[in-house]
This record gives C-alpha cells, structure tokens and sequence, in this order.
C-alpha cells in the first residue's frame, strides 16, 4: 500500500512530468551559476537526473530513490570525494521546482502539498548524504586506530628487544638507546591527535632523547611546500623549538625524490646540503612513506662528523613507520571532528 508520503511526491511528479525539459534546464543554469555543476557532460546529467527522480516519484516510490543516493552517497566517500557540490544540487533542484510548480498546481492547497512533499524529500537526501559521510569518516578513523594499536604494539616489541639487548650485549649502549627512543616516541605521542602538536612533540622527544644538534619533522602540504615543527640545542644560534616552512630542497629534496634514507657523513663535501644550522657536520634524512608516496621526513643533524651508521637508519625507519601512522590518525580526527561540527 502507497504512503501518504508517496502519493504526494506522485502529486508532485504529475505536476512537472511535463516540464521535465524546462526543469532540468533551469536546474543545470542553477547549477552553473553556483559552481555546483557536474565537472563533465553537466547539461546530459541534469536531464538524466530529473528523469530519475520524476520516474521514481511517479511510481511511488520514493524509498527506492533514497536507497539509491544512499549507495552513490557511499561510493563517493569511499572514493575520497567531497558531498558538498551533491548538498548543493539537492537544495537547488526544489528551489528550481517552485516556479514550475505554481504554473501547474490549480490552487493553494494543492501548491502547499507538494511543497511540503517536495521540501521533505530534500531533507531525507540531504540526511542521506551526512549518513554517508558520518559512516566513511567513522570508519577511517577505526582504521587509523587499529594502525596505531599495531604501530604501538611494534613499538613494545622493540622495547622487550631492547630489554633483553641490554642483557646480552652490555656494550651496545647506542643501540639500546635507539630502540628506547622508539618506545619513548610511541608513549608520548599514542595520545596526540592534534597535527602540529604532533610534529612538534616527535621533534622535541627525538632531539631530546639521542641529544643530536638538531631534529626536525616535516611533511608536505597541499602545495608541495615542507611545513613541520623542529627542536634544536640551546646555543646553535637557534630558538629551542619553533615552526618551520620552506620548498623541497637540500638533502631533505633528495630523499623525497629517491623515497630512501639519506646519510651524509660530512655536510661540507656534499653537493646538495643547505646550510641552516653553522655547527652541523653530519646529517640523516629518513623519508615519510605513505602508501609508497614520500609525504614528508626526519631530518637530524649531528655535530659530529660521521655520526649516523647503519643502526641509526634502521631505528629512524621504524620510527617513520610510526609517526605516518600517528600524522594519518590525527588528521582523521580531526576530519572527523570538523564534520561533526559541521
């Protein structure tokens, strides 16, 4: 048995099955002056839409409708892309129906029906929509957090490994204190969601624990530009902590290019080290790694000539493993936190 809901949407769909041509017009020029089109063959969709809708409304059946925004709704999420410009044409297409609508509605009653009809439609895609985004931004975050438990469980692994190093190799101090930074790093940063106090707390632990002249975490923004936060020792002609921007450059430029670990045992001698901090003599690069897309780095510098090897590259790894992990689950909180707001 129809609803009363679907009858008069069928009401509605009467009323306009024969201005179809004329909706869909008014509806695509909308769309264009709002900068809410269809990227592509936007006149062609606009008449494939209306016929949609005007079809399922004739038949009654407005649910089979919704559950169709709901599984393109969801593909769209999924897909990364954004549901504002599918809001827009929604709210737009019932503000484009109205004209239509009180030159074939024989009188006021008949006009207020389909209005609210119409209008309540509106709200159930529009709900639909947010569903959809609510469930996508909810299901990344759970992803990101069962990396993060993973990243945080590695991260004990290493510190049982460190623990059990200690015992058997007395003598291995550097090492020991590689893998502690590793299990300092994850404790202090499991609980930051914020990504600039994230890129800042990583650089302080890191510079602060292996004491190196200098350490810096950076990642690429939207424009190609390095932004991050650094830290380093007092007394190098530089703040303590502060903020850092600049193009892709230096040693940095090459270990985002080549997407592998960088050490330069004597900055004087190699071609593409840019000086920034005078007392530096040696230099590791280990790049940010996402989905095998370089997003960003560690950068330490040592006073020391020399001062990075082999281990220090295998804990700088692992330990960009991490902070990728960490970077991703911030930014979903906050994404999800900005949707919820919104």
């Amino acid at each position: 048995m129809i609803s009363p809901f679907a009858r008069s949407l069928q009401q509605v769909a009467a009323f306009l099955d024969s201005q179809r041509a004329d909706l869909a017009q008014a509806w695509y020029l909308a769309l264009v002056e709002s900068d809410a089109a269809p990227e592509s063959d936007g006149r062609k969709r606009c008449v494939e839409e209306v016929d949609r809708l005007l079809g399922g409304l004739s038949r009654g059946e407005p649910e089979e409708l919704l559950a169709e925004d709901a599984v393109s709704a969801s593909e769209a999420a999924q897909a990364g892309e954004s549901l504002k410009r599918q809001a827009a044409g929604i709210r737009l297409f019932d503000r484009c129906c109205l004209p239509f609508l009180l030159r074939a509605c024989p009188g006021a009653r008949e006009l207020a029906d389909a209005l609210l009809a119409l209008n309540e439609l509106g709200d159930r895609r529009l709900e639909v929509l947010l569903a959809a985004q609510e469930e996508e931004a909810g299901r990344r975050l759970v992803e990101a957090q069962e990396q993060a438990a993973q990243a945080a469980e590695r991260a004990r692994e290493l510190a049982r490994a460190n623990e059990a190093l200690r015992k058997s190799e007395a003598g291995s101090q550097r090492r020991a204190d590689q893998l502690g930074l590793l299990n300092s790093v994850a404790r202090r940063l499991a609980s930051v969601l914020e990504p600039e106090r994230l890129l800042q707390e990583a650089a302080d632990t890191i510079r602060a624990r292996m004491n190196h002249t200098f350490a810096a975490v950076v990642v690429l923004d939207h424009e190609g530009v390095l932004v991050g936060r650094w830290a380093g020792r007092q007394g190098i002609d530089r703040r303590s902590a502060g903020r850092t921007q600049g193009p892709v450059r230096g040693v940095i430029g090459r270990a985002l290019r080549t997407k592998a670990p960088q050490v330069v045992p004597e900055v004087a001698v190699d071609p593409d080290y840019h000086a920034d901090v005078e007392s530096t003599r040696s230099e590791m690069v280990i790049p940010l790694l996402e989905d095998g897309e370089a997003v960003g780095a560690i950068d330490l510098q040592s006073e020391e000539p020399g001062h990075f090897g082999l281990d220090d590259v295998a804990a700088g790894e692992t330990l960009a493993e991490f902070l990728v992990v960490a970077l991703r689950n911030a930014r979903l909180f906050a994404e999800a936190r900005r949707s919820a707001a919104g």
